[in-house]
């Protein structure tokens, strides 16, 4: 994760965050562990809005692939797949809501927020 004034702070932009993958996955499956994540945050509804953007956008991936999340200065965001534009989300709430899933406080993955917070 990138800021360039450095320390976090959710609906702070701009915001690059990068997450480079360990095994293969289909994009339908990272919907799923998406849509998971949003409703373990209490977020309901977000899947009904984001699935078929977010299919329409996300590739598959392979072992060492990485999908990168640009924000502007307004908060909209651009996924890059290893490092080429694969598409845009132009509603400043969507990135809040997708960092969350890893920057949240109630994150399901605590150890990991730690670590991309570098606490």
């Amino acid at each position: 994760m990138y800021k360039r004034q450095g320390n976090y702070s959710a609906g702070t932009h701009p915001i690059k965050f990068k997450l480079t993958y360990l095994r293969d996955f289909e994009a339908k499956e990272i919907v799923k562990a998406t849509n998971e994540q949003w409703e373990h945050l209490g977020k309901k509804g977000l899947a009904d809005k984001y699935d078929s953007k977010l299919l329409s956008i996300w590739p598959d991936i392979k072992k060492g692939d990485s999908l990168t999340l640009i924000t502007n200065e307004q908060g909209m965001s651009t996924f890059y797949h290893n490092d080429e534009k694969i598409g845009e989300i132009n509603e400043p709430q969507f990135s809040s809501d997708f960092l969350a899933i890893w920057l949240d406080k109630k994150t399901s993955e605590p150890k990991l927020r730690k670590q991309l917070l570098g606490n």
